[in-house]
């Protein structure tokens, strides 16, 4: 084991000096991109979706790089990332998509894209982006950097600043080797006030919902339901003016279940049943969807919009069974959904 140890330091040592041969080319920083938030938004807590350009925002594009053309030789740049990405978010770019990367801010986070002067842009993905050097330009090899705030989620009511912070890095390289440093590509700080309307939960934040006893012989198909229904159960709401607000239900057994019957959690001893929710007074079961307050999450429904402040939305459900399998094993069975609301 320390045998192997030694020879992995001895290779690193070589592949550094080996880099640091080849560093006939100088990337040289120069100005940093000035993208820019609103000073202050008023808005809806979840009203934007995320990928969009942050509304309000302005695009920073600065001339970020240059390359030495002094005996220089390149066919290739290389744009490293260095921000945190946002699972499930892209913003889509000129030429394809673009990674999206945390500013600090919440709901807030930012694409980047990189053009030499005489060519388009090119969307930087969540690992290092390689692509042609370009053509020279009148000051060499020269390289814009585009900076794009993007929405990646809810926007809550807060005062919010950032410093400046480094996005990625740029260098040169020939034949897959990297031939020069590594030059630094920051971004300016940035600051946003955000008044953002929304509710507060005002009552059954916690339900446990008791069905009734079923017998199982009335359920004969596959895909019967039960003609008695849990009693009623709900939520209420208390909001600000205006707000359109939204509900998706989430099988907590099982996440990723998008249909329209909750699953049945792993104490149970009953078998071949499911449960489905409904909206108090109608027979449509609801669907599952992901966690998410995301504007246009899978399976969001409109629960209702307040008309001034301090209005209260009820959300009324009820409950019943459904048959699965053909065989119904009897026993106990429980099981557990989530609501989310997203405010639009």
């Amino acid at each position: 084991m320390l045998f192997k140890m030694t020879s992995g330091a001895l290779i690193l040592g070589a592949m550094f000096l080996s880099e640091s041969a080849f560093a006939a080319c100088t990337a040289t920083s120069r100005i940093t991109p000035y993208p820019g938030l609103p000073t202050t938004i008023s808005t809806v807590r979840d009203s934007f979706a995320p990928g969009i350009q942050f509304p309000s925002s302005t695009v920073g594009s600065a001339y970020a790089v240059d390359i030495d053309n002094n005996g220089c030789q390149i066919d290739e740049i290389v744009v490293t990332p260095l921000g945190k990405v946002v699972p499930g978010v892209t913003y889509k770019a000129s030429s394809g998509p673009a990674a999206v990367f945390e500013t600090g801010i919440p709901g807030i986070g930012y694409a980047l894209q990189t053009a030499n002067v005489n060519t388009s842009w090119v969307p930087i993905r969540a690992e290092p982006t390689v692509f042609p050097a370009g053509p020279w330009g009148s000051a060499g090899w020269g390289y814009y950097q585009q900076v794009t705030l993007v929405v990646t989620g809810s926007v809550p009511t807060g005062s919010y600043s950032v410093p400046a912070q480094t996005t990625s890095t740029l260098a040169g390289r020939l034949n897959g080797t990297v031939v020069s440093n590594r030059a630094s590509i920051r971004m300016a700080a940035l600051s946003i006030t955000v008044t953002a309307k929304a509710c507060t939960i005002t009552s059954g934040a916690a339900n446990t919902v008791v069905m009734p006893q079923l017998v199982t012989y009335s359920l004969k198909a596959v895909g019967d339901v039960s003609a008695t229904k849990s009693a009623p159960f709900s939520l209420g709401l208390k909001c600000d003016a205006g707000v359109s607000v939204y509900a998706t239900l989430t099988d907590a057994t099982d996440p990723a279940n998008t249909s329209n019957i909750l699953s049945l959690a792993k104490n149970s001893t009953a078998a071949g049943l499911g449960i489905q929710i409904m909206k108090k007074g109608t027979t449509i079961p609801l669907n599952f969807g992901p966690d998410s307050a995301a504007k246009g999450n899978k399976n969001q429904w409109l629960v209702g919009t307040s008309a001034a402040s301090g209005s209260v939305i009820s959300v009324p459900f009820e409950a019943r069974y459904i048959k699965t399998e053909e065989t119904i094993k009897p026993g106990t069975m429980s099981a557990l959904s989530t609501i989310t609301f997203s405010y639009q």
